[in-house]
């Protein structure tokens, strides 16, 4: 068992760029799903904070298609500078996911959106229009946790997949510093 464990983490070492580039695609893109299908079929109203942790995974699904890119052209240093990039998308949001936990635990208060849907006020010229709209929204407060799994929240659980994810471009991006020729 232990040998087979030896000879997959071997293999996962053997990663290419690109092929780093096509987990990291997978990975932002499986993220929004995941949030879409939570929200759409299990009833899991994102707040605004919820809202904020889905830009850095549309942000590097688009950065992961350049390194995709500039890997498929040899571009090693632009890859190697996209792969930083990403990792640093999934820090910062590690960042916004901790904040989040600490807002859902009353560690200290959240944003002035954090009350209100931010989706409701499309039309400010219109007050009576904003009025029916704020009475037919949900209010989705940021501090309310509305859904656990395994006692971690949905904030929770992305402060371990963002720090994972980030661990991941790094590991890629120093791969490719180590051995630029045969990686790209």
């Amino acid at each position: 068992m232990a040998s087979s464990f030896y000879s997959l983490f071997l293999r996962f070492l053997a990663f290419r760029v690109k092929d780093s580039s096509l987990v990291l695609f997978a990975l932002s893109v499986g993220s929004l799903l995941t949030a879409y299908v939570a929200e759409t079929f299990f009833g899991v109203l994102p707040c605004e904070l919820c809202v904020y942790q889905r830009v850095p995974y549309a942000l590097v699904a688009f950065l992961s298609v350049a390194v995709f890119s500039v890997a498929v052209c040899g571009r090693v240093r632009a890859a190697r500078l996209l792969l930083l990039l990403c990792a640093l998308a999934f820090f910062v949001n590690a960042g916004i996911a901790v904040f989040h936990s600490g807002v859902e635990l009353h560690w200290w208060q959240g944003t002035d959106g954090c009350a209100v849907n931010p989706l409701v006020m499309q039309d400010l010229k219109d007050p009576s229009a904003v009025r029916e709209a704020l009475m037919a929204a949900p209010v989705v407060r940021c501090d309310d946790i509305n859904f656990t799994f395994l006692g971690f929240t949905m904030a929770n659980w992305n402060i371990l997949a963002s720090l994972a994810f980030c661990a991941f471009a790094l590991f890629a991006a120093w791969r490719l510093r180590v051995t630029p020729r045969s990686n790209a």
